[in-house]
């Protein structure tokens, strides 16, 4: 919650640095240390990168540093669906282990148009290759989504708030939404933050985590 606590009370620019470069490595360290997922500790490290060069005014990049910034996201959208697919694939067939195919319709369908909206409402403020990057980065977004609600209810909670909050920063880069406004800020580090722990606490097993486990027979 660094983040929030910078955003809240007006902390010196420095502390953001300082945030934005550990947030993410931490959780990653933390998964890695118990064992979690490598694909796990790959994503985070990836929306790690996302995070340091999506923010040109912290690091003095420009607009190059921004697109890799999208790349690393996506990168993470792509390592997080292979990972929820291989989650689903040894629960057993979806079928029997997750969701019904009329559930997983109906959340595809309501990802798939809220996409939409998004990108209807931002298109007149993006250049013609953002809009290319723009579909391919929020469709990836959506798979990621829709896979990691099949393959649980806590990761497709993680996942649902992770879309959420790119959603925000694509209403942003539209021009739709203003991203210094302090509801702005706050919203997308709650959903930000939110769903990669989220993420990580569905994905590490729970005796890693110091949890209890009930014993049968």
């Amino acid at each position: 919650m660094a983040q929030f606590a910078l955003v809240v009370f007006h902390l010196p620019a420095q502390l953001a640095f300082v945030s934005t470069f550990l947030l993410a490595p931490i959780l990653a360290v933390w998964v890695w240390r118990a064992r979690g997922p490598r694909l796990l500790v790959v994503a985070l490290l990836l929306c790690w990168v996302g995070d340091v060069l999506g923010n040109p005014r912290l690091i003095g990049l420009g607009h190059a540093a921004f697109l890799v910034s999208i790349a690393a996201y996506a990168a993470a959208f792509v390592v997080l669906t292979v990972l929820f697919v291989q989650v689903t694939v040894r629960a057993g067939s979806a079928s029997r282990a997750g969701p019904s195919r009329g559930v997983r319709a109906s959340i595809w369908l309501l990802y798939a148009a809220v996409i939409a909206m998004v990108l209807a409402a931002s298109w007149g403020g993006l250049d013609p290759t953002l809009r290319v990057v723009g579909v391919v980065y929020l469709l990836l977004l959506g798979v990621m989504a829709t896979t990691g609600f099949i393959a649980g209810t806590s990761s497709g909670v993680g996942t649902g708030l992770l879309l959420a909050a790119h959603l925000l920063v694509s209403l942003e880069v539209g021009g739709v939404v203003d991203g210094t406004a302090m509801l702005f800020r706050v919203a997308y580090w709650i959903l930000y933050l939110s769903g990669i722990v989220v993420i990580a606490l569905s994905m590490v097993p729970r005796h890693a985590r110091g949890e209890a486990v009930p014993a049968y027979g």
